[in-house]
């Protein structure tokens, strides 16, 4: 809800409810160290009051608080952290409780008698003629013996009773059904572990992203570093009346070019981070990343080699669970056209002003009606049967099983895309550790480059421009360079994802992270 200089609004109106909170940060193992208190002035109650009659702010409860969280994320981390907090994860937790929750409903429904427990206290006139209509709740019935005349005098009557309904045979209709709920409680559960796996490729995605956009902040501060060194050469150059005035202001223009490169490289990082921070449902926190090891090796591909199960593979499973809910409704389908047995009990009392035997005389018993004391009860057995549904059923069939067929087809496209993933994600595996392997040597030359094109200047035989050129390319090299190396971890991310397992890749991070 929103608070105003103390008026308060609800965010239910305005449609807003949800929308952008983080996570609960208490669902960390150690809460005080990854998400500090950032309690302050900024943070006060709607019945507090601020200090040096500041302006009042408005602001989100649950507030998105703009805090720098002091831990940083190490992909395993951030993985699970996404993986236990993410909104789609609680919302999927919590409709698979409600799935489990409605197979227990469902066997109460389907074996529990109908009951029902009723008192009527009426004040009514009792004139009765002989006709013939369809019954209707606008027309009450009435029993016993006409009166002689017609009036409109009210009496009293009453009635209090209990029944019960119980269809204890029905040749399986009741267990299709349970066995349907069972079915799209598997189905709901699938899709969780589906929508699981797909936060955490989601979330490893953008820890990849961030490591990409550290590398590169890092490739900017050494251009700059390389261009502030490179123009104190020019400078003594020029003081020194070795080089004309115009080398220093290229070099400073240079210099300049390379701090804007490093403002632009340090917004693509806060970028990238909020990002990731969104994907692990800390939207609108600041977040820090731990890319140890991650750009600076290149991860051999020993890991997810193992020929895949693809029926184990979360998002085909979901579509299986599909397939064999689609199959139970069929079940009930065929189970509906048997009669249902039908076992009925029950007992009451009633009472009336008006005698049972003596149209139209009062009897001052029971208070006149006020009171029902007159016992009876019943018991039967009742068979139904619509036996004309065949039709109707028949056709329902026919269209249930269109329906399981393009369940299946669905499944078998899900399972072909999967292989397909998969050897392209082995290909893309394949050319990351080549490049990966390659770029040490254009790095290298670089620097090399570098060197002579700035030893050339020093001696009059290069330009401003070739060594600004060198320099450039030097930092290209280097960013391509981290980015070949977290190539490789992307390409084994399509693996994993191809697979529907993360932990293999999750554990090697732990190794090289770590220094193993």
């Amino acid at each position: 809800m929103f608070f105003v200089s103390g008026t308060r609004c609800s965010a239910e109106d305005s449609g807003l409810t949800g929308l952008g909170e983080p996570a609960a940060p208490s669902s960390l193992s150690n809460p005080s160290q990854v998400m500090p208190n950032t309690a302050s002035n900024s943070q006060l109650l709607p019945n507090q009051t601020r200090s040096n009659d500041s302006p009042s702010s408005i602001f989100l409860r649950p507030r998105i608080e703009q805090s720098v969280i002091s831990k940083p994320f190490t992909l395993r981390l951030a993985v699970e952290y996404a993986q236990r907090n993410y909104p789609n994860i609680l919302k999927g937790k919590s409709q698979m409780r409600a799935a489990e929750r409605n197979v227990t409903v469902q066997k109460i429904t389907e074996y529990m008698p109908d009951s029902l427990l009723q008192y009527q206290e009426l004040y009514a006139s009792h004139n009765k003629l002989t006709q013939t209509f369809f019954g209707s709740p606008v027309f009450p019935a009435i029993a016993g013996p006409a009166k002689d005349t017609t009036s409109l005098s009210p009496y009293l009557f009453s009635a209090a009773g209990v029944s019960l309904d119980w269809a204890p045979l029905d040749f399986g209709l009741h267990k299709a059904r349970i066995q349907l709920a069972k079915r799209l409680a598997a189905q709901t559960k699938s899709t969780y572990t589906a929508t699981e796996l797909d936060v955490g490729l989601t979330t490893a995605n953008a820890f990849l992203d961030g490591v990409i956009a550290v590398q590169q902040v890092k490739a900017a501060e050494q251009n700059v570093r390389s261009f502030e060194q490179f123009s104190k050469i020019v400078e003594a150059q020029v003081n020194a009346s070795l080089k004309p005035g115009a080398d220093q202001s290229l070099a400073l223009a240079q210099l300049a070019n390379a701090r804007n490169d490093l403002i632009r490289a340090e917004m693509s990082r806060d970028l990238a981070f909020a990002n990731l921070a969104n994907s692990m449902g800390l939207g609108g926190r600041m977040i820090d990343i731990d890319s140890t090891g991650i750009a600076e090796r290149a991860e051999p591909a020993v890991i997810q080699k193992s020929t895949p199960v693809f029926e184990q593979v979360p998002i085909l499973q979901a579509a299986n669970a599909t397939v064999l809910s689609a199959v139970a409704q069929k079940k009930v389908l065929d189970k509906e056209y048997y009669p249902i047995f039908h076992l009925l009990a029950g007992f009451n009392l009633r009472s009336s002003a008006l005698s049972p035997t003596v149209a139209g005389k009062m009897q001052s018993s029971n208070l006149a009606g006020a009171l029902p004391v007159i016992p009876n009860y019943q018991m039967a057995l009742i068979i139904n049967w619509n036996f004309l549904d065949i039709f109707r059923l028949h056709q329902e069939k026919k269209v249930q099983q269109e329906r399981i067929y393009q369940q299946q087809q669905e499944s078998s496209l899900v399972e072909q895309n999967l292989r397909t993933q998969d050897l392209q994600s082995r290909t893309r595996v394949k050319a990351a550790l080549a490049l990966a392997e390659n770029m040490p040597i254009q790095v290298h030359a670089s620097e090399v480059a570098t060197q002579q094109a700035e030893a050339r200047y020093k001696t009059g035989l290069g330009s401003v421009a070739q060594v600004a050129q060198a320099n450039e390319v030097l930092a290209q090299s280097r960013v391509q360079d981290a980015i070949a190396k977290v190539g490789v971890w992307r390409a084994l991310l399509s693996v994993a994802s191809s697979h529907g397992d993360l932990h293999p890749l999750l554990s090697e991070s732990d190794r090289i992270q770590k220094g193993l």
